[in-house]
């Protein structure tokens, strides 16, 4: 017992001359504030220009949800022509989801059901391309808001 007693404290005293102000390691500065490459979808990623690659996958996205969003049986009495903003995540994975609508109180008596209407449409969305911190390389979520005119005939 008194070996192993003594084996330790030799171990203990090793590896305790390790200093930390010697050693060239220097971790990577992270912005964790901001995504460095934003979500994408495959359409847009062969463009290079940023502005353009943001435009392209506000324009797909608006698109896909108008796509999938169904009124189906919602009927109204009066015309519709609003404009409302969705918020949205994008989570690691690369799914989408709602996470809130501004200026939805114009049309929350007309349309009850309009929050569940665009979660639905939202579901129907294939899987997307997640930010990215790119000097880390790691996949992140985003938020963003994008307006989503609302007419009737």
């Amino acid at each position: 017992m008194k070996i192993i007693k003594l084996l330790f404290f030799i171990f203990l005293i090793i590896g305790c001359k390790y200093n930390p102000e010697k050693s060239n390691y220097s971790p990577p500065d992270v912005n964790w504030t901001s995504s460095d490459e934003m979500p994408s979808l495959e359409v847009c990623n062969d463009l290079v220009n940023e502005s353009e690659r943001k435009s392209c996958f506000n324009k797909k996205i608006i698109n896909l949800i108008y796509s999938n969003l169904s009124f189906g049986k919602v009927r109204v009495k009066n015309k519709i022509n609003d404009t409302l903003i969705i918020s949205l995540l994008i989570n690691e994975k690369g799914k989408i989801s709602l996470i809130g609508i501004k200026n939805k109180d114009k049309l929350a008596n007309k349309i009850p059901e309009l929050e569940t209407l665009i979660g639905n449409s939202l579901e129907k969305i294939p899987s997307l391309y997640p930010a990215t911190k790119t000097n880390m390389g790691i996949p992140v979520s985003s938020k963003f808001s994008l307006p989503l005119i609302i007419k009737s005939n």
